[in-house]
């Protein structure tokens, strides 16, 4: 089912849509999407939690159809819209959990803003993607000379690629929808910062503690590319799912968010 968005003004007078479930004055857990996803992207998972916990998402800068001139789309832009909707929401800290590429953003928050981070969690998202030479290939033949309007047969093929096992159709329409609104610009800047990213970057000054979680058959972020992720964080967890691919949360969000309400229960035991 999905969620119905909200829509946030930020303190720098722009507005973001989110989404938000469960118990207003619960733990929160704010989730950053990826790639031309929106934050739609976490409706199967958010049904998936305890009303207990409070699951929030908002749609990244550009993500919502809205390219501004003077909009870019670095990693330290990302972080920035992230505090500003912690702010707007009046949430002190949260854990960060990012998905993908946007778990690049999230690390980098973590590392950054320890005093605003309960915990930090990762779900597919690879330690880098500028060594993967496939990765490389499909950002320059085809991510970077994108052009508007983005095909709808790339979305699909390219959506459809990061799948292991089938998703409900209605879900995926969805999702298709929901990236046809990202433009070329959007698509192009962020893989290109995405790509960028280099390792470990600020990993060592993560201080809160960690989960790590990717599907065992996900090409972008593989066992061995998690397991050196998971060296550079000092407090870190590594949960690796059978079967599933890079798109987990959307595959089995059961597990998914199973594997996290496992993990946020300890930290809060901790405190």
């Amino acid at each position: 089912m999905s969620l119905k968005p909200t829509a946030l003004r930020l303190a720098d007078t722009r507005e973001l849509s989110y989404i938000e479930r469960g118990d207003p004055h619960g733990t929160p857990l704010i989730f950053l999407h990826g790639l031309a996803d929106s934050c739609h992207t976490f409706d199967l998972l958010f049904a998936c939690f305890p009303e207990h916990l409070r699951t929030l998402s908002f749609t990244q800068r550009g993500h919502d159809g809205i390219d501004l001139p003077e909009l870019t789309y670095r990693t330290e832009d990302f972080e920035a819209d992230l505090l500003q909707f912690m702010d707007a929401k009046a949430i002190g800290k949260a854990f960060i959990v990012g998905a993908s590429s946007g778990g690049f953003a999230a690390r980098s928050f973590a590392a950054k803003y320890p005093e605003r981070t309960l915990g930090l969690i990762l779900i597919g998202s690879s330690s880098e993607l500028g060594n993967q030479p496939e990765v490389v290939a499909i950002y320059e033949s085809t991510l970077s000379r994108l052009t508007d309007p983005v095909s709808p047969e790339f979305i699909r093929g390219f959506t459809g690629g990061l799948l292991n096992k089938p998703v409900p159709a209605d879900f995926l329409e969805k999702m298709f929808s929901e990236i046809q609104k990202v433009r070329a610009r959007v698509w192009k800047e962020t893989s290109n910062t995405a790509l960028n990213e280099k390792f470990p970057g600020l990993l060592h000054q993560v201080t809160a503690p960690a989960l790590i979680i990717s599907g065992k058959e996900d090409a972008l972020a593989s066992p061995e590319d998690q397991q050196k992720l998971a060296a550079a964080i000092a407090n870190s967890q590594l949960c690796i799912l059978p079967q599933l691919g890079h798109m987990l949360y959307w595959e089995s969000p059961t597990e998914v968010a199973k594997a996290i309400i496992r993990f946020v229960d300890k930290v809060e035991k901790s405190f």
